[in-house]
């Protein structure tokens, strides 16, 4: 029942979605309107709909646990248990002192990749020698064995110039990762969409309308675009070639007095199937696990055994999530 009025919700958000179009609006057409488009390269292939998460898709964004791995001794502990639970990916939040040839070694002993990493350019638009250290992160991304390297957050101000600004560095930083043997990309959070550029349009579009698609992925944040107010279901169905991975992060139902309201992935309200049966009309994604505060969804775990508990929550719903 409670999807039901999620799907409801969703698709009715879409509808509204052709209105604003119809009325000059930024967002476009109705879901299905991209079926069967689609980049074949490198980061773009479809194996067609998939109707369930692969195995070989199930990852989770390590800043998660971010309490439970404080020195290397603890990382490999927690990476070594993530392997046992049956996640074959990770998204990186940081190396933990090691090099890239060390880290990979244990994440390999572990079961797991590192494809995904949260490790892009100076968001100071002012540097204008950005390019030196990035191309360390590169590198060592690079050898790490990531495919994608992103950008994940900044400061503000959350007004449209810093935001051309940023498409502009999004497009060279996508050039030199391009140099690497890996595809840039930018994560979103809420004040994307919340803030607004002078026709009214999120300033979220402006990124979409100003980066080179073959240079500039993005990875769809599902708890913050909701949290937005936005539809995730627009955005998939507009623009299907550019998306190549979730963050998938639940909301509460009823929320928390005084607490944010994120969730463990599933028991929650966002409607997971609906939003990846749009998106597999879009490359093949990858789908990351994240829980900003876990201690919200286990309050008498204690920190380092709500962060892993959260993570056993969040593989047992990849493994079982199925959509039409």
């Amino acid at each position: 029942m409670q999807q039901d009025l999620n799907r409801r919700r969703f698709l009715g958000a879409a509808a509204g979605a052709g209105a604003t179009i119809a009325a000059g609006g930024a967002l476009a057409p109705a879901a299905g309107a991209h079926k069967g488009r689609g980049r074949h390269g490198r980061w773009g292939g479809r194996h067609g709909r998939t109707n369930h998460v692969p195995r070989d898709r199930r990852g989770i964004q390590l800043y998660t646990l971010r309490d439970a791995m404080t020195n290397q001794a603890e990382a490999t502990s927690v990476l070594n248990a993530l392997g046992r639970m049956g996640y074959t990916e990770v998204e990186t939040a940081g190396h933990y002192g090691w090099t890239a040839k060390q880290f990979r070694s244990v994440l390999r002993r572990a079961g797991l990749r590192a494809v995904s990493g949260h490790d892009g350019p100076d968001s100071n638009l002012a540097n204008a020698n950005w390019k030196d250290a990035y191309e360390e992160t590169l590198e060592y991304a690079a050898e790490l064995g990531q495919k994608f390297t992103g950008f994940a957050w900044f400061p503000g101000p959350y007004d449209t110039a810093t935001f051309q600004g940023l498409a502009d560095r999004f497009n060279e930083a996508g050039a030199l990762a391009k140099e690497y043997g890996l595809q840039f990309f930018y994560h979103n959070h809420d004040f994307e969409f919340t803030s607004k550029q002078p026709n009214g349009s999120p300033n979220y579009d402006l990124l979409l309308a100003e980066t080179d698609e073959d240079l500039v992925m993005f990875e769809l944040d599902l708890y913050w675009i909701t949290y937005a107010n936005e539809n995730p279901l627009a955005y998939l169905t507009e623009h299907a070639d550019r998306f190549f991975a979730y963050h998938v992060k639940d909301r509460v139902w009823k929320d928390r007095p005084n607490a944010d309201d994120f969730e463990d992935a599933g028991p929650g309200r966002i409607d997971f199937p609906d939003i990846f049966a749009v998106g597999d009309d879009g490359p093949d994604k990858h789908f990351f696990i994240e829980h900003d505060q876990p201690l919200l969804s286990h309050p008498d775990l204690g920190t380092p055994k709500a962060q892993l508990t959260t993570a056993k929550v969040g593989i047992e719903f990849l493994q079982t999530v199925t959509w039409r």
